[in-house]
């Protein structure tokens, strides 16, 4: 794995403060001087960090004003997204994973739906084909990290029949994350009596026998009740993303902006309503 400049450092320790709530929607980050001698880098370098995290609208710079935060989940993007699963320092919590799960559950059938309706001939000789390789996988002792990246190649070739650019840029940005789920759920579950299902289910499409709608409610229903393992291994993992160590290698390992943004709990005197 290459190694990270230090301005793609900056902005993965900023995305991840973020993330994890040490920096809230509406927080004021300090003067570029301050907070360059802070983190230990040079201002070009946190220049172009906070350029970065501009463009995904993390940031907001306003003249006068300085540079706040904004909320992610309003106001950031796929590319967010595709940023923070590349932060190897950052555990995203199990309550994140799952909601990545259902979305991805729910988004597989609608994508079929699309592919079938399209009459992606071509794609469907290479999903066939992929799931093939699966079966030569099982069959030869795979483990599980290649037969989810089979998996996860399955899902892209199927994303891309339906020629809609936004699945097929969703898929992109969640590529590792789906990476990951998968190769969990393949190490809880019989991968070739999935594979089985999932070609029983292909077939009867082919020949007609399973409308769109019914496919999909079937879909669901098979895959809620294969992933629960799954599930049940992700609310086991503490519920909150956690910063286990910096994504900025200096010898500062700072985790957090805390004093210099005077962010550390004050006790607030107590007032006596009517005093």
């Amino acid at each position: 794995m290459s190694v990270k400049t230090l301005p793609d450092q900056i902005t993965d320790l900023l995305i991840a403060l973020v993330f994890v709530g040490k920096l809230e929607p509406g927080d004021k980050l300090p003067p570029e001087r301050q907070l360059a001698e802070y983190l230990g880098v040079d201002r070009t370098s946190l220049r172009m960090a906070l350029r970065t995290l501009t463009r995904m609208n993390i940031m907001n710079t306003v003249q006068g004003s300085g540079i706040r935060v904004r909320d992610y989940k309003v106001e950031g993007g796929l590319d967010f997204l595709g940023n923070l699963y590349q932060i190897d320092e950052l555990e995203l919590g199990g309550e994140f994973l799952l909601s990545g799960l259902e979305l991805f559950n729910r988004a597989i059938p609608s994508a079929i739906k699309i592919s079938v309706e399209k009459n992606a001939e071509e794609s469907q000789g290479k999903i066939l084909g992929i799931v093939h390789q699966m079966y030569q996988g099982i069959q030869n002792g795979s483990d599980y990290r290649e037969l989810a990246r089979l998996d996860v190649l399955l899902v892209d070739t199927l994303l891309a029949s339906t020629g809609n650019i936004f699945m097929q840029v969703a898929g992109g940005s969640s590529r590792q994350i789906r990476q990951a789920l998968t190769e969990k759920n393949y190490e809880l579950i019989d991968v070739k009596a999935h594979l089985d299902w999932l070609v029983s289910m292909m077939m009867r499409i082919a020949s007609g026998m399973l409308e769109m709608d019914e496919m999909m409610r079937q879909y669901v229903e098979y895959i809620d009740e294969t992933t629960k393992p799954l599930k049940e291994y992700l609310l086991s993992l503490p519920k909150d993303p956690q910063l286990i160590s910096s994504p900025l290698h200096n010898d500062r390992n700072i985790m957090d902006l805390d004093d210099i943004m005077k962010k550390s709990k004050e006790v607030s005197p107590l007032r006596v309503v009517g005093a």
